[in-house]
């Protein structure tokens, strides 16, 4: 989402970048409505390591340049605030934000961020697996169930989860409360999306958009039906449920399907997760019940004296 107050925005598209060495690579930095007297800030941000700015672009095209390294990147003017980089190196691997001051609140506001991967590495989409709920899901005694998207062995590893319900015939966002996001990064990263939904809702129609961010045919979205939980070893040339791609350039995305969260080894992190949520509801529950019986009890005292 781009960055926006009072009128001025910042989008810097692409989350993801992925170029071998020796290439020439774009970031981009689309704004709109900046005052005359502004400048669009340029900052790099290693893993491990703080923000650094590296330049400063004003309306004008002119460049102002904080660090040595700043001298690889260069401006086109018929791209304003875009900067390129001509011969990428592995020390040119890092995120890159484009911010400008906001005079109204005196603070810097930065846009989303792309991240710039310099390797030979191909792109390779995930492994989606997905969890339905079965007639017998142990979280049926909170009155509770599951419904799960695992991705995995994928490069870049970034994702991103969107969940929708069905209500009549439209399709809304679920809510961000709703939904629980973990990522594992051993022995390999895989990253699980779980929605937690009441008993009698399980049956609605609920489907998952999964982006692979750097990945232009990486956008897939499944499913999500309980009469439609049934386990299988992974998608065939006939099974129904099975989540195909368009041709792609990349490997496409591919999906299995679970009746048994024993086979998903994240799931009991998240069923850990809720069975702590619960027992924070019940210990506040609790202690305000006695607060209130206390109170209570204090009050026929004071009643019985008078």
């Amino acid at each position: 989402m781009p960055a926006a107050v009072l009128g001025v925005s910042l989008d810097q598209g692409q989350k993801v970048l992925v170029k071998a060495e020796g290439k020439t690579v774009y970031l981009p930095c689309k704004v709109t409505d900046l005052q005359n007297w502004n400048y669009i800030h340029w900052y790099q941000m290693k893993d491990g390591e703080a923000p650094s700015r590296q330049l400063y672009i004003s309306q004008r095209g002119d460049v102002t340049r904080d660090t040595s390294e700043a001298n690889d990147f260069t401006v086109d003017k018929t791209m304003l605030y875009d900067l390129k980089l001509s011969n990428t190196q592995e020390n040119h691997a890092a995120v890159y934000f484009c911010a400008y001051w906001d005079t109204s609140s005196d603070k810097k506001v930065f846009g989303s961020g792309t991240r710039l991967y310099v390797t030979d590495k191909a792109i390779k989409a995930p492994t989606l697996s997905r969890y339905l709920p079965s007639e017998k899901d142990k979280s049926d005694k909170h009155g509770k169930k599951t419904l799960l998207i695992q991705a995995s062995d994928m490069f870049p590893d970034l994702v991103k989860f969107v969940w929708k319900r069905k209500d009549g015939e439209k399709w809304t966002d679920v809510s961000e409360g709703e939904v629980l996001e973990q990522r594992n990064g051993s022995p390999a990263v895989t990253v699980t999306s779980m929605l937690i939904v009441d008993k009698d809702k399980a049956k609605n129609d609920y489907q998952c958009t999964v982006t692979h961010e750097g990945n232009t045919a990486g956008t897939k979205t499944l499913e999500m039906k309980e009469e439609n939980s049934k386990p299988t070893k992974g998608p065939t040339d006939g099974d129904q449920n099975s989540v195909t791609c368009p041709p792609s350039t990349e490997e496409p995305i591919t999906n299995q399907i679970s009746g048994d969260s024993e086979q998903i080894p994240s799931m009991f992190l998240f069923v850990y997760a809720y069975a702590v949520l619960l027992m924070k509801n019940g210990l506040f529950f609790s202690v305000v019940s006695i607060f209130l019986l206390k109170r209570k009890v204090g009050r026929k005292d004071k009643s019985s004296k008078t």
